[in-house]
This record gives C-alpha cells, sequence and structure tokens, in this order.
C-alpha cells in the first residue's frame, strides 16, 4: 500500500521482479489503482499510453538480492488530469492573449493611420501642389497632433509667400518691361529720324535723348543695387561724416524740383552732427526718401525735413503732406518690386526697388526706418541711426 500511494503521488510506475527479471506485481495494475484511487484522479489510460522509461534497482533482503525494483517514469509530465487541464488552461490563455493582441493591434494601426499617417499624406499632396505652383488648391491638414498641425501651418505659410512672390515676379516682367520698352521706343524713334533725316540733331533733341539714357541706366543701377543687397554684399565705406552737411546737401538739391512743383520745403537739421557711415550710401538713402516725397506730394503741399540728436542716437524725420499709402500697401511697401498703384506708379517713375534698397542701406548701418501713412493726409518716414554702427 505505501509503494502503491508513493507510486502515484511521484506519477510514476512500480514494478517488482523476481532476479529472473519475472513481474510479480506491478502498481499500473492493481486494484486499487483501476478503480481510481483518490477518488480517480490518476488516469491510468491516459498513463498507459505514455511513454514511460524504467530504471531498474536491486532489492535486497538480510544481505541478499531478492528481486528487482523497476521505477518507471514517463517522458512527458502530463500525466494526471490535473496537469493536462493546467496546460490546456494555459494554452487557451496564450491563445486567447494572441487573438486579443492581434485585435488591439489592428485597431490601434488604425487609430494611427488616421491620427498620423493621413495628415502626412496630405501635407504630402500639399507639398507636391506647391511644386506644381497650385498653391490656391492647398489641401486642410485636419490633426489633433500639435507638431503636424505646426508643419501644415508653415506649409500654407510658404505657400502664401511663395504665391505672393510668383505674383511680384510677374508684375515685375511687366513693370520692367514697360521701363524699357518706354526709353528705348523714344530712343529708336529719335534715332530713325535723325538718319531719316525728319530731324535736325538740336540741343532740345539730344537732351530727351540724354534723358531716357539716364532713365535706363538708373534702372539698371537700382537693379545692380538690389542683386548685391539680396546677396548679402553690401559694403560700407565707415568714416566719420557730419550727416547734417549731407542731408542738407540733398535738401538743397531738391529745392528747384520743389519750387517748380509749388511745393514749399522747411528743414530743422542741427548743425554740425558726426557719424560712422558711408557717405555715398547716406546720401542715397536720403535721395530715395526725398524723391518719393516729391514724387506724391501735390503742387501747394509741403515736405519737412528734420535731424536731431540724442544720445548716441541720430532721428532723422522726412514728412510729407502728399497723397498717402493705405494700410494695405503700407506693410508692403520695403518689399522688393512692391507697388502700391501700378499706374501712378509708372506715371512717376518708379519702380518699386528704391524703397527696399533704402531699408538694407540704413540696416546696413545698424539703423531702422518706420514710415506712418494716411491716404490724402501724407507720410512720414522716421529714422534712427547709432552714431557708431
Amino acid at each position: 500500500m505505501n509503494i502503491l500511494h508513493y507510486s502515484y503521488s511521484e506519477a510514476i510506475d512500480i514494478k517488482l521482479k523476481t532476479n529472473d527479471s519475472e513481474v510479480v506485481w506491478e502498481s499500473g495494475k492493481s486494484d486499487i489503482m483501476m478503480h481510481g484511487m483518490m477518488g480517480g484522479m490518476f488516469d491510468q489510460r491516459a498513463y498507459s499510453k505514455t511513454n514511460v522509461v524504467y530504471k531498474d534497482y536491486p532489492l535486497g533482503y538480510k544481505e541478499q538480492q531478492v528481486g528487482i525494483v523497476s521505477v518507471g517514469r514517463p517522458q512527458s509530465i502530463l500525466v494526471t488530469t490535473q496537469d493536462r487541464g493546467f496546460v490546456y488552461t494555459i494554452n487557451g490563455v496564450y491563445i486567447a492573449a494572441f487573438i486579443f493582441s492581434v485585435v488591439l493591434a489592428g485597431i490601434l494601426s488604425l487609430h494611427v493611420s488616421k491620427k498620423f499617417l493621413q495628415p502626412i499624406y496630405s501635407i504630402k499632396e500639399n507639398a507636391k501642389l506647391i511644386e506644381d505652383e497650385k498653391y490656391s488648391q492647398l489641401y486642410d491638414v485636419n490633426t489633433g497632433t500639435f507638431e503636424l498641425h505646426d508643419l501644415s501651418i508653415s506649409i500654407k505659410e510658404l505657400a502664401e509667400k511663395l504665391e505672393y512672390q510668383d505674383a511680384l515676379r510677374k508684375r515685375l516682367t511687366t513693370d520692367i518691361s514697360h521701363e524699357l520698352r518706354t526709353p528705348l521706343a523714344t530712343l529708336q524713334s529719335h534715332i530713325e529720324a535723325f538718319m531719316d533725316g525728319v530731324w535736325e540733331p538740336t540741343q532740345e533733341k539730344l537732351s530727351g535723348i540724354h534723358d531716357e539714357i539716364t532713365r535706363l541706366t538708373k534702372l539698371i543701377k537700382d537693379l545692380s543695387d538690389l542683386s548685391r543687397i539680396e546677396s548679402e554684399e553690401i559694403k560700407l565705406d565707415l568714416q566719420p561724416i557730419k550727416i547734417s552737411s549731407i542731408l542738407n546737401n540733398v535738401v538743397d538739391n531738391f529745392e528747384p524740383l520743389l519750387i517748380s512743383k509749388d511745393i514749399k520745403i522747411k528743414k530743422y537739421i542741427q548743425c554740425d552732427i558726426e557719424i560712422m557711415g558711408d557717405a555715398d550710401r547716406l546720401n542715397q538713402i536720403f535721395i530715395n526718401l526725398l524723391s518719393n516725397a516729391y514724387k506724391y506730394t501735390n503742387e501747394g503741399g509741403q515736405i519737412i525735413v528734420r535731424l536731431t540728436e540724442l544720445k548716441n542716437w541720430i532721428n532723422i524725420l522726412i514728412e510729407d503732406t502728399g497723397v498717402g499709402i493705405s494700410k494695405e500697401d503700407l506693410t508692403h511697401i520695403f518689399e522688393r518690386f512692391y507697388r502700391g498703384d501700378a499706374s501712378r506708379s509708372r506715371e512717376t517713375g518708379g519702380t518699386g526697388i528704391g524703397l527696399t534698397i533704402t531699408k538694407a542701406l540704413i540696416e546696413a548701418h545698424k539703423g531702422s526706418v518706420k514710415v506712418e501713412s494716411e491716404v490724402d493726409k501724407g507720410t512720414k518716414a522716421m529714422i534712427t541711426f547709432p552714431k557708431s554702427p
């Protein structure tokens, strides 16, 4: 009985044999075992089908071997019903967990695809539209991801800027074409008239040709200056100079034009104010600003020029009572080739380059410029320079 209990508890089979290996008793064939010891928890049928490996041990009694004990152990540990049930349960849990993981992964992948991939595809399509210059056909990108939202906004802003630059480029082509066509046509007609003997090369006719050549030269110079500015090749010849004298000279040179247009000029320029600067570039700045004030101030108007010194800063004000600038145009006046009113700019000879160059030259002197304007009331250009840039 003890051997039988031991064989059951250890899930082994024990055989008692004679010295001649004849089996005289086997735990697996015990009547008690066959009827299901301990409530039938030991499944003999399952055990009998298990591949059992036996090992023999000598059985001694009074220092003599009276027999052999053969102990059989199954190669598989799944012998009892409980063992198999446990394994089946674990396998079921693994299978259920695997199926759940696959379903969850599918749901998460769909969510990730909707949240991340779809906005990325939309942004990619927008980039393709920008490449094809279809700036107004960009898709709206709806995403709750902060980074993708910022990226989509940046793409749209880039498209707007490129569209605007493209419009400026087309407008530039038209404007430059017009600016070149007019003087070239005048020169061609005058020269052909001289060659055909229709006109005599009088002083007046030659003076007209000279004016057109000067106009062409100025346009080419402005384009050359703009090219250098955009390639960041502005080189200043900084020297101690009297900015008061430079500004006074520019105003004095404009006086004949102002008088011919019945425009009053008032100047409040402090004397002997020095600055480290490039005299030629400062002269160019003042000419551009006074030229604009003159062009857009009607007859009987007024221009005020003021120069003051405050500690280490130089403040310059050029104010006119001209036609003014609309709020829409005011934010773009320093952009290259921008002209708020194309027809009016053509009449006054503007190319939309002068103010771009002016701002770049002011900033090259470490200064700043600000413009305030109101339609039909006039414009103020306020410049600030450090004394030592």
